[in-house]
């Protein structure tokens, strides 16, 4: 690696550095002194800022994922532009180096941080997906809404109100809709409280299911049609090894917790099993919330039958944005660096505000297109997710032969 390599290199990385710092740290005064009361919920004192500290520091991982191609877009206008100020350029030219080898560094350099951002949303951001869909005030112990009404591969549709995340419980309004194929005819399940046990869960007489309790079937079904242990619906008449019933936040004013045996309710009414695979998880996630996994979970989600038509055509889009992310992020770089080096000046403001008027119509177009394809008034999401780079690369293109060398 030649000096003068080096120096690009540093010089880029230092400009990376103060924007982000610049832009995130803006961005994290506003939130906090906007949301101050919010954080007080949760804590106060020195617990307070550290509630604080925990909410963003987690959420970097989201920022870089949102700022790391306007960021490196501006990273390099920074470093080619002091690099003419400073007639470093034209020492360089008049070398015999051109000007596409001397900003080699600036280019391999947003490579690079394309690269991270890849490994940010693969690696990162799915390991702190629940963190990263918090509020300001919610501290991981209160009861949260239950966002959706998933079904599972049988057909089964499940739907409450108020969900313990500790417990993995449905606090209210727990109903099971079964369709005709299972008993001849649609049935209803309502439970006062509903308990997810997954697979993994040790020492559990039943697994893979929700344990219903205080469960009323409607029309009624026959007890013979619930006694095979194998069977989709199966009615518990032994609760030992099974989790005890929630005292709920409602009746005590604290968060939900285990009953203890002198204050446990007495079950009025029958107590059932069914099996399904649809999770605790997908009954409190939240609108969007594919956006937090990997690649992997994405193609999972879109073969999932449980997963909404409208859900899977956002996932259809999103797999096709994460692939297209890096050569978006160099698309847009090499739409940005012409404006400084075909001359417009050395004013590093200026080229700043021609870079940033190009990003805006860069990604809003970017946007438009995702949100056609998500609507489906573009009929394919692949086109809604490849046609900015179709209109804007070959721009880059001709920008980027424009170069003076």
């Amino acid at each position: 690696m030649r000096i003068l390599d080096r120096q690009r290199y540093w010089a880029f990385g230092k400009a990376y550095i103060t924007c982000y710092v610049s832009f995130v740290g803006l961005w994290i005064v506003l939130d906090a002194f906007s949301n101050v009361d919010e954080f007080s919920k949760r804590a106060s004192g020195m617990e307070l800022f550290k509630a604080m500290g925990q909410y963003y520091l987690v959420r970097q991982a989201e920022y870089f994922d949102r700022l790391g191609g306007v960021i490196s877009m501006m990273a390099a206008i920074f470093t080619v532009t002091w690099m003419q100020r400073a007639n470093e350029q034209l020492a360089m030219l008049a070398a015999g180096v051109s000007t596409h080898r001397m900003i080699r560094p600036v280019v391999i350099s947003s490579v690079l941080v394309s690269f991270f951002s890849v490994a940010n949303q693969e690696v990162v951001i799915p390991r702190y997906a629940d963190e990263l869909q918090k509020n300001h005030a919610d501290d991981g112990t209160s009861a949260v809404t239950v966002q959706t009404k998933p079904s599972d591969h049988r057909g089964l549709i499940f739907a409450g109100k108020s969900a313990d995340r500790a417990h993995k419980t449905i606090l209210e309004r727990f109903t099971v809709t079964v369709p005709s194929e299972v008993f001849g005819s649609i049935r209803n399940i309502e439970g006062s409280q509903a308990t997810y046990i997954p697979e993994t869960a040790a020492r559990i007489p039943l697994r893979g299911g929700w344990l219903i309790r205080q469960a009323k079937i409607s029309p009624a079904v026959p007890d013979e049609d619930l006694s095979d242990p194998d069977g989709l619906i199966v009615k518990v008449t032994d609760l030992a090894g099974f989790p005890p019933p929630l005292v709920e936040p409602s009746k005590t004013g604290e968060a939900a917790r285990p009953a203890e045996p002198p204050e446990a309710p007495k079950e009025m009414g029958d107590v059932l099993f069914v099996r399904s695979s649809a999770t605790f998880d997908m009954m409190i996630r939240k609108t969007g919330w594919f956006q937090y996994g990997t690649m992997l979970d994405l193609l999972r989600g879109l073969v999932d039958p449980a997963t909404d038509r409208y859900d899977r055509a956002d996932i259809e889009t999103l797999i096709h944005s994460r692939v297209l992310r890096p050569f978006l992020a160099l698309t847009l770089m090499f739409m940005s660096l012409p404006l400084v080096l075909g001359g417009y000046g050395r004013n590093m403001f200026v080229n700043l505000g021609f870079a940033m008027g190009n990003s805006a119509l860069f990604y809003g177009a970017n946007i438009v297109c995702l949100n056609l394809g998500s609507a489906g008034v573009i009929p394919s999401p692949a086109l809604a997710a490849w046609l900015p780079l179709f209109i804007f690369g070959v721009l880059a293109v001709h920008r980027w032969g424009q170069i003076r060398t």
